[in-house]
């Protein structure tokens, strides 16, 4: 897949940048850009108050610069100001894109829809100049080194992000790269959308090589463009990528809450259900948290099948084999997973034997969950899992805990016995992953960032890894209906 020249790609990758009016308010733009490694020659800073923002200087008008067209222009101004300063500038130089900063418009009040309505008139007589916004905190794409927050992480990653919420989108980045590592190749907090629309990024985000999953906070439809429903819904028929999609205003207490927020005109859950089912889109909770496990899970197993340069396959069944050191979570585990709808093959009768010559146990169980307190550092333990995964079993899960001592012999051969098991179970396309359970120590610490650093899959919950490999198996069941 590769993108063919989109207009979209000057919005992630600008040449130039102005910000329009800079000051100290707003600094965190710029330790944005310099975070990430923007050329700082083509930040561009107009400030009627400022000589310099963190170094880079600012200009007292447009015309000052040394740019007849610019890519991105992000208006932070006050509301009553934005038609007449966009007029202006649109006069004097060629505009690509403007990322409009300014709140308190159709999301505020009357007089902010009219400004909203004034806007878009603005930019059709410009149909060259495209906009994101108002409402909006911006663009951050490692790919293009910009970034509105200096904590964004630097390097590139497989997941793109389209918010209507600001504050959600940042967090979703904060969050889940420090729980998880993710890595992001593109993220939008795109507001209230006068102009560009939900639907044009995700067909976007389609056809980008870098991008494997795709994550959306949607609040609704902006007034201004009543036809978008029809076009996303089209759209989201067409997507042949995981899209974890997160609807804010499901209640009718959470719709007036949407029109304080974006403004937008929110959808009926009954045609969210149906569009559900007639697209591969995966549903999700209103749990930011949630989001973040699934997409977890969706882009560290498709990126695997992507380094190897193979058709990624999706799980054909919901059975698991789980591996434990105690009876009693066990039978919680057990409870909690068969509650969610996975399914615990028991092995019994010669299944079992078979299981048992391998290692005639005498304390615990191997009859799923395995139950094997003593031998976990012993290579009989990877040999019995070996022999109990089959065709059958597309999900293996290792509840484990802290060890005191990461230097003795027995820790080292449990870690050997982790890699192997982890090597055999991925070599089967299957999806391996551990139960690490977290509260205040220094040695889980330093026992998770092992885990983290050797790039295994760690959850804190068994549901919480349970439900995020049900929905990777639910898309996997979408495609192929489809």
């Amino acid at each position: 897949m590769k993108i063919n020249n989109s207009p979209l790609d000057i919005l992630f990758k600008p040449k130039n940048i102005v910000i329009f009016k800079a000051n100290q308010k707003i600094s965190f733009f710029v330790e944005g850009f310099i975070r990430q490694g923007y050329d700082l020659e083509k930040l561009f800073l107009i400030s009627t108050t400022e000589k310099e923002i963190l170094g880079v200087r600012c200009y007292n008008v447009i015309e000052d610069i040394p740019e007849d067209e610019i890519d991105l222009l992000i208006l932070s101004i006050r509301r009553d100001l934005l038609i007449e300063s966009l007029k202006r500038i649109l006069s004097k130089k060629k505009v690509r894109f403007v990322h409009i900063f300014t709140a308190g418009t159709g999301e505020f009040d009357d007089l902010g829809m009219d400004i909203e309505r004034k806007l878009k008139v603005v930019l059709d007589n410009y149909k060259d100049t495209r906009a994101i916004g108002p409402n909006c905190m911006g663009l951050y794409s490692p790919r293009g080194k910009i970034a509105y927050y200096s904590s964004f992480p630097v390097e590139r990653g497989n997941i793109g992000l389209i918010f209507q919420s600001g504050d959600l989108h940042s967090k979703m980045i904060k969050f889940s790269s420090k729980k998880y590592d993710l890595r992001f190749s593109i993220g939008i907090s795109i507001g209230n959308c006068i102009d560009i629309q939900i639907s044009e990024i995700l067909e976007y985000l389609n056809e980008d090589i870098e991008t494997d999953v795709i994550c959306i906070y949607f609040e609704g439809i902006s007034p201004l463009h009543i036809n978008e429903g029809k076009k996303l819904f089209k759209v989201l028929k067409k997507m042949r990528k995981p899209v974890l999609f997160m609807r804010g205003g499901k209640t009718s207490r959470g719709q007036k809450a949407v029109l304080t927020h974006t403004g937008a005109l929110a959808t009926k859950s009954d045609i969210w259900q149906a569009i559900y089912k007639q697209t591969s889109i995966i549903e999700v909770p209103s749990s930011l948290e949630e989001l973040i496990d699934y997409t977890y899970l969706f882009s560290r197993y498709i990126s695997r099948f992507h380094k190897l340069n193979i058709e990624v396959t999706f799980p054909k069944n919901k059975k698991a084999l789980v591996i434990l050191w105690s009876g009693g979570f066990g039978i919680l585990a057990t409870d909690s997973l068969t509650e969610l709808g996975i399914e615990l093959p028991l092995f019994e009768g010669k299944a079992l034997e078979k299981l048992k010559t391998i290692f005639p146990i005498r304390v615990g169980s191997l009859s799923n969950p395995f139950d094997i307190p003593w031998i976990t550092h012993r290579k009989e333990v990877v040999d019995i899992c070996k022999s109990a995964i089959d065709e059958n079993i597309d999900l293996v899960i290792i509840e484990t805990d802290t060890w005191r001592d990461m230097e003795n012999e027995r820790f080292k051969g449990y870690y050997k016995n982790l890699l192997e098991l982890r090597e055999y179970v991925e070599s089967l396309n299957k999806i391996f992953i551990i139960i690490l359970h977290q509260y205040p120590s220094k040695s889980l610490e330093m026992f998770h960032q092992k885990l983290m650093n050797d790039k295994f899959i760690v959850y804190s919950t068994i549901e919480a890894a349970a439900k995020a490999f049900l929905k990777l198996f639910e898309f996997g069941k979408k495609l192929e209906r489809m």
